[in-house]
């Protein structure tokens, strides 16, 4: 009888994990953004969801880049370095500082592009690879309407604004659609830091992505951003969740990144998962550490506490609720403990969520747990 009750309340559990809750939006209105053009398309079938003057001729700064490094990974090139010209090296603002004379692998200089949105690079590769800026703005254009980016054209291969250059939002979108079909791309577009070196190694470049929705946000998102004066802020992107990809383009904004968010959140509708209610805690003191400090008090202080939501004698039974919870969007452990003496003992397994300093903390997540699903709850000590 325990055992049947046990697996009925863990399906009643998942159950009220993964059906959106009675208060999750359903229906939504159009996304509300600032950007002068917008669109959302599946990544899956490349159907439209919404947009906002999608084929509206616009600056695209350096989201041109995607085009640029999709030339670039279909060349078959990037184990060949390539040499920076002086026009390369003069090229403004954005750079890494390429000096004239230097060599890198094609696929280093990709990174670049992709990461610090580098427009010495470009260069380097343009020159490289098409023998000059307006020759490979021209294959750029040319491999744009092969994939049916029918009002584009490229005029340089970093989005500085020329009167020539321009892009759609819908354009943009079917561009990083393709992009992301070669995993090289989503392999780059999807790393928050990396180091290239100069081909004889004597110099090595410390290279950031500019995506601030890559990690910290509901969901990763990879993307190339862009900004010049006349373009404004923009971004192409796509988020990946459940199985689906929502890509999104951003064209002319005020408001980056409250613009792509609520996109992606349009574009997921109730499938989106929450907002994360635990950011990776910060590594603590060794208790060690913390005693040297400020004796047992200091130890007391660093305490901290977690959200218990269920105990299971099958490791199964925690497995998916765990899962479950890792689906909406929560980071869940499972804790075994000994219960019963002797004969009688026994693993159980607890699934326990989050780490806060203070029980107050904890008290607030339990209230905004409860709020989003249906989880009996219980605070306590780690």
């Amino acid at each position: 009888m325990g055992t049947r009750c046990g697996r009925l309340w863990v399906w009643v559990v998942l159950g009220a994990i993964l059906i959106p809750c009675g208060g999750a939006a359903q229906g939504k209105g159009p996304p509300e953004v600032t950007a002068r053009a917008a669109l959302v398309m599946d990544g899956g079938d490349g159907a439209i969801l919404w947009a906002r003057n999608p084929d509206l001729r616009l600056s695209p700064a350096s989201t041109t880049k995607v085009m640029t490094a999709i030339l670039a990974l279909e060349s078959d090139r990037l184990d060949r370095s390539l040499t920076a010209s002086r026009r390369a090296c003069r090229t403004v603002p954005s750079k890494v500082n390429l000096r004239p004379g230097q060599r890198f692998p094609l696929q280093d200089l990709v990174y670049a592009i992709l990461l610090n949105s580098a427009n010495d690079a470009s260069v380097a590769i343009a020159e490289g690879l098409g023998g000059s800026v307006s020759a490979f703005a021209a294959r750029m254009t040319a491999r744009a309407r092969q994939l049916g980016a029918k009002n584009t054209r490229f005029a340089n291969p970093h989005g500085l604004t020329e009167e020539s250059h321009y892009s759609t939002a819908r354009d943009l979108a079917t561009i990083f659609r393709h992009a992301m079909s070669l995993p090289k791309f989503r392999a780059i577009a999807a790393t928050k830091a990396t180091t290239i070196s100069e081909e004889n190694g004597t110099r090595k470049v410390t290279l950031r992505s500019h995506n601030r929705l890559l990690d910290g946000y509901r969901i990763p998102v990879v993307g190339k951003t862009g900004y010049t004066k006349a373009a404004k802020k923009c971004f192409v992107g796509a988020g990946l969740h459940g199985g689906r990809e929502i890509i999104v383009a951003v064209l002319g904004s005020t408001d980056l990144w409250g613009d792509t968010k609520r996109l992606l959140e349009f574009g997921f509708g109730d499938s989106m998962p929450p907002q994360p209610l635990l950011q990776k805690a910060k590594r603590t003191p060794s208790r060690k550490r913390v005693e040297s400090r400020g004796g047992a008090g200091a130890t007391k202080r660093a305490q901290r506490y977690a959200i218990q939501v269920g105990t299971f004698d099958r490791i199964d039974q925690a497995r998916r609720l765990q899962h479950g919870l890792g689906k909406r969007g929560y980071e869940a452990q499972i804790n075994r403990v000994g219960a019963g003496k002797g004969k009688n003992r026994r693993t159980r397994y607890q699934v326990r969520v989050g780490s806060y300093p203070d029980r107050r903390r904890a008290q607030s997540a339990v209230r905004t747990i409860t709020a989003q699903v249906a989880l009996p709850t219980l605070i306590v000590e780690r």
